[in-house]
């Protein structure tokens, strides 16, 4: 356990909280390029420049205070936990936006900043609350109806988003950032290839926007997930690698090159990134990653070390753990531990949030502590919307197999599979071992 020792100091160095970054880009809520003001910090695209930027921000604010500069300071300190995956400096962030409206209540800036922490620390509820109120206040107030979309969606209000969305549509017409909110809703509501149309004009318009950093690269990365779950796993390499080459640290580009490379064979390679990555960010759904694939390759103390990590960032991070409960419990689930947290956990997120993905996190930990029947409700909610992603058609052809039901186990383990064959660098094998037992043809 030397490793974990080692690798744990690395994370109380970072006091890293944890952020839920997107592994599938449509099950995260990962902030989408929240608004235009975003590429107001993108040149400060690196982590050094950023901590610069607030190192000189707090010494101005210690001597004036101003509800501007506070406002710029919350927005650094929410770029750099986005870089990090840092859950304090969210926190940081909710602080320096508290003191900015105590200086001036009415500033859009500031209540639009405080809604869209808000949504980055998972409140989504108070998310749609704040945004709601700014749009009532200023109906083409365009981040509050970005962030305002964002929470509808979370929430599983999904007629409500899409009308957001065609709102945003009517005063920022041409923005890639709505396009890519109309691609993530029509591939949650079971359009992927629309959804992949959209994504592409979405990049096509960032780039010649001038974006930069993480803030461009999260289009072609949208993209490469989309490319993934369809099982063009060539695409989604291409597509990853070209948002690693604006933004070379950005973690979400990273992990999905990975899963990407692991899904066409090269485990190895993608094993590396993971390494690098995790070496870096010891972030807990990378750290996840990082054991499966050691698993893959007969790494099984590496494995273990890389799962250990994973429960010991949750324990430090207890504080923030609405950020990335729906991880942490898919985690255990997957992996077959701790099943009662996963349980309590999935159960949480179902009362924050009622999304596809919120069902389907409830449903795998139903089924793994063994509750079928109540696996077998809350999967039907989570296959509601046709949403073509394979893990969620997986765990409903496992659930369907316990409960009896063998015709619904084989068409949905079918449909995993056709969609994308590699979905998962360990639970496709699964599915495959389970449909052969059941005569269905893979």
């Amino acid at each position: 356990m030397k490793a974990v020792a080692a690798k744990l100091s690395v994370i109380v160095a970072l006091a890293i909280g944890v952020n839920a970054f997107a592994l599938n880009s449509c099950r995260s809520s990962a902030s989408l390029e929240q608004s235009r003001r975003e590429s107001s910090v993108a040149s400060a695209s690196s982590l050094g420049e950023i901590e610069r930027v607030i190192a000189g921000l707090e010494r101005q604010i210690n001597k004036t205070p101003t509800s501007s500069s506070l406002d710029l300071l919350a927005r650094m300190q929410l770029s750099r936990g986005r870089i990090t995956g840092d859950a304090n400096s969210y926190s940081q962030a909710q602080k320096a936006i508290n003191r900015s409206l105590s200086l001036a209540p009415k500033n859009v800036e500031g209540r639009t900043l405080d809604a869209e922490i808000r949504y980055t620390n998972h409140e989504f509820a108070a998310a749609r609350t704040l945004s709601a109120a700014i749009v009532r206040d200023t109906p083409r107030e365009i981040s509050a109806l970005a962030i305002r979309a964002d929470a509808e969606r979370e929430l599983g209000d999904y007629s409500a988003a899409a009308n957001t969305v065609r709102a945003l549509q009517v005063v920022a017409a041409g923005s890639p950032a709505v396009a890519v909110r109309d691609a993530r809703l029509r591939f949650l509501m079971g359009d992927a290839a629309t959804a992949d149309a959209l994504a592409r004009r979405a990049e096509q318009s960032a780039e010649r926007s001038g974006l930069l950093g993480t803030t461009l690269s999260f289009y072609p990365s949208f993209r490469g997930q989309l490319a993934f779950d369809a099982g063009e796993y060539k695409k989604a390499i291409e597509h990853f690698t070209r948002a690693r080459s604006v933004a070379p640290g950005d973690r979400v580009a990273t992990v999905g090159l990975a899963r990407s490379l692991a899904a066409s064979g090269e485990e190895r390679t993608a094993l590396r990134l993971v390494q690098e990555l995790t070496d870096r960010y010891p972030d807990p759904v990378a750290l996840s990653l990082l054991g499966d694939l050691r698993t893959r390759v007969g790494d099984s103390k590496g494995a273990a070390d890389a799962y250990a990590l994973v429960e010991a960032v949750a324990d430090l991070a207890a504080s923030n753990r609405q950020i990335y409960d729906r991880e942490l419990s898919l985690f255990y689930s997957n992996h077959d531990r701790n099943l009662a947290e996963s349980l309590r956990l999935a159960r949480v997120e179902v009362d924050a949030r009622k999304d596809v993905y919120a069902y389907d996190t409830l449903a795998w930990a139903e089924y793994k502590s063994g509750n079928f029947k109540a696996a077998e409700s809350a999967i039907r909610r989570a296959l509601a919307m046709n949403t073509p992603d394979a893990r969620i058609h997986f765990h409903a052809g496992m659930i369907f197999s316990k409960s009896g039901n063998s015709a619904s186990a084989v068409r949905h383990l079918q449909i995993a599979l056709e969609l994308s064959p590699q979905f998962d660098v360990l639970a496709a094998d699964a599915a495959r071992n389970e449909l052969n037992r059941l005569g269905g043809k893979s």
